[in-house]
């Protein structure tokens, strides 16, 4: 055993970047006084051998490319934390270069804030009450009143799960043609009313249609169920019980600047944090000992609202409230939040496992990344 241990360390100092040696595959990852507690990979049964032919993989860059860090919760302890140099990007498809990214380092998670969003409405509604979710959008804005044709007809529900109907082509043509509605949602002042003009299309419920607009619309309703700007309230209510105060939530340029912030997919944090938004999901909305978000809300957010997503290996994914739960082809229950360029958030409450990474694939879009990891993963837990 000893024998093996030693060869087994020779092998990754000799093939392993430095970044992956300061701790050890199979090392506790570091204490930062950040209210992580930590453990060993061994305490989830993670493989030690399994888990560093994955990192050499990830070292190589070719089957799963410029993946920035990941990390692995097992029952409430950090197992598994690794981080790699790579190009990134912010938020308006601003490069940032070549960044050498680490437990200090933010990063933009994309359409995970849309996961985020879901949590801060349920903590919202746990004072309001559920009840609120069958109410029409319209009711919310009684401000406004150029609504599109049939909006009456959408419901809260209907926005979270992005089953409103609305006539809007976002995944239809190319993000960069300017008959996109995203591209014209970021060009617009007002984005929540360029929204909220969209006439129904089809009956709401009836089929699943990303919209990013359709998260700005939420976000405006906690304004108004809690009175708060969403980014004061995130952080009196989410953040600052988690420990998280390094972070940036984003908004567009056009937009007004008494809009909500990007609440699709402005939000930018450190992976440690991150995690925690992770395993708030495993915990059924607990943070060392503290309910943050009611365990209703997270059984209610991560139900299968739609049967069949298309977004991820066939037939695997459903939709909730802005999360997309599962079962993998293995068995495993499996909870998602995903954001563009790869950046994925795995909870698997059967393993007791909860997986965060953050990748910088812009570019190109997601190429499964995620998934190939999280089997990687799955097969490496004994």
């Amino acid at each position: 055993m000893i024998i093996r241990h030693l060869v087994l360390s020779i092998f990754l100092a000799v093939s392993l970047p430095s970044h992956t040696l300061a701790q050890g595959i199979g090392a506790a990852p570091a204490e930062l006084d950040d209210g992580w507690m930590v453990a060993e990979p061994a305490e989830a049964g993670l493989d030690p051998d399994a888990m560093a032919r994955l990192v050499e993989m990830i070292d190589a860059g070719v089957t799963v490319p410029n993946v920035h860090a990941l990390l692995i919760e097992y029952k409430g302890h950090l197992v598994f934390e690794h981080y790699w140099p790579g190009d990134d990007w912010t938020l308006g498809e601003k490069p940032l270069g070549y960044v050498q990214h680490g437990p200090t380092t933010q990063h933009d998670i994309r359409s995970i804030s849309k996961s985020v969003t879901s949590l801060l409405l349920g903590i919202a509604l746990d004072e309001a009450g559920e009840n609120v979710l069958k109410r029409p959008i319209t009711d919310f804005f009684p401000d406004r009143d150029n609504f599109g044709n049939g909006l009456d007809t959408v419901t809260l529900h209907h926005v979270l799960t992005m089953t409103a109907g609305l006539n809007w082509n976002e995944n239809f043509v190319s993000y960069a043609s300017d008959h996109n509605d995203f591209r014209m949602l970021v060009a617009a002042g007002d984005p929540i009313g360029f929204v909220l003009a969209k006439e129904v299309r089809d009956t709401p419920g009836s089929q699943w249609t990303y919209n990013n607009g359709l998260t700005l619309v939420a976000a405006r309703v906690i304004e108004t169920i809690t009175g708060e700007p969403l980014a004061d309230y995130a952080d009196k209510v989410l953040f600052a019980p988690l420990g998280i105060t390094d972070y940036e939530w984003l908004s567009r340029p056009s937009w007004q600047s008494n809009t909500v912030p990007d609440a699709g997919g402005g939000l930018r944090m450190r992976a440690r944090d991150m995690a925690k938004i992770t395993s708030l999901v495993l915990h059924k909305g607990r943070w060392r000992g503290q309910q943050i978000v009611s365990s209703g809300w997270i059984s209610t957010s991560t139900a299968r609202h739609v049967q069949d997503n298309p977004w991820g290996p066939p037939g695997v994914y459903g939709y909730g409230y802005y999360w997309y739960p599962g079962v993998l082809i293995s068995g495993q229950r499996v909870v998602r939040a995903a954001g563009w360029g790869d950046q994925r958030l795995y909870v698997l409450p059967d393993n007791g496992l909860a997986i965060t990474l953050f990748a910088g694939n812009y570019e190109k879009g997601s190429r499964g990344i995620g998934e190939r990891i999280l089997g990687r993963i799955v097969r490496a837990q004994r």
